[in-house]
């Protein structure tokens, strides 16, 4: 269900969707439908208490979330899958909306051939070595710098990771572990390493810490912790996993046609 709500909430975020002022505290309406102020505090108090911190964006996906909820119930009422009059209680309602989404979204059936064309795929992006490496990012190259003069002077990499790097790797001290990709480096074959980060590892050794670089948001401090050949994978062991990857790649394709399609068709109003 979880899964589910993050592509409504994908589509929503590129659908048009009506700003207006809110109306008796709802939040959003929903071809006519209002969510309450009440459903989103719950929400968001929930959130909260997963650890979960509320800004501007995560309060916005929690709002898009309950739109996508409240849909996909309109539709399973609509469907008659609580009888005509009967109202079913919150506890029911998300079995019922997979239910009604798993009738509207046949399995998909994956072949042995895609099977063994991704695994190809996956092992045609490998190099012949692969790197284990750590991570800091900051956006202040300035503080980043001086952060590496004290790394430089003996301070622990992963302490000032987890203390200062605004990556998530930062809850390992940095560690992104294992990755390999072609070399020499050519940017877009890296494997999703960032090129410039790819390009700096295939020159460091073990134990080596990079200059400042240019990263996706801000600058990074990398430190290459191991290297060792690449070990390829078995077709047999990847075979059964790749099955189901690309078994839920093909669902949540078609997932999104249907959510597509009933926007589309959806008169959807958010509070400003």
């Amino acid at each position: 269900m979880k899964a589910l709500l993050r592509l409504w909430l994908a589509a929503l975020m590129v659908s048009p969707v009506t700003q207006a002022a809110s109306a008796d505290g709802a939040v959003a309406q929903v071809n006519g439908v209002d969510i309450p102020r009440a459903a989103f505090d719950a929400e968001v108090a929930r959130s909260q208490s997963s650890g979960t911190a509320i800004d501007a964006t995560t309060a916005n996906a929690v709002r898009h979330r309950l739109i996508a909820r409240e849909l996909l119930w309109q539709k399973v009422r609509a469907s008659g899958a609580c009888g005509a009059t009967a109202v079913c209680d919150d506890a029911a309602r998300d079995a019922l909306i997979e239910s009604y989404v798993n009738r509207r979204v046949p399995v998909v059936e994956v072949t042995e051939q895609a099977v063994r064309a991704r695994y190809d795929d996956i092992v045609s992006r490998l190099g012949q070595r692969e790197f284990r490496f750590s991570l800091i990012g900051m956006d202040d190259a300035a503080a980043l710098r001086a952060l590496a003069d004290r790394i430089a002077a003996g301070a622990d990499f992963a302490r000032e990771a987890r203390t200062h790097s605004h990556f998530a790797s930062a809850a390992n001290g940095g560690e992104l572990g294992w990755h390999s990709f072609p070399e020499p480096v050519i940017d877009g074959r890296t494997n999703g390493v960032p090129a410039g980060i790819a390009q700096a590892l295939a020159g460091m050794q073990p134990g080596q810490v990079s200059p400042l670089l240019r990263a996706d948001e801000g600058w990074a401090l990398v430190r290459l912790d191991a290297v060792r050949p690449t070990l390829t994978p078995d077709y047999a062991d990847m075979r059964e996993t790749l099955h189901s990857l690309l078994a839920a790649q093909a669902r949540e394709a078609q997932l999104r046609e249907l959510i597509v399609d009933l926007l589309r068709h959806a008169r959807i109003t958010v509070s400003d």
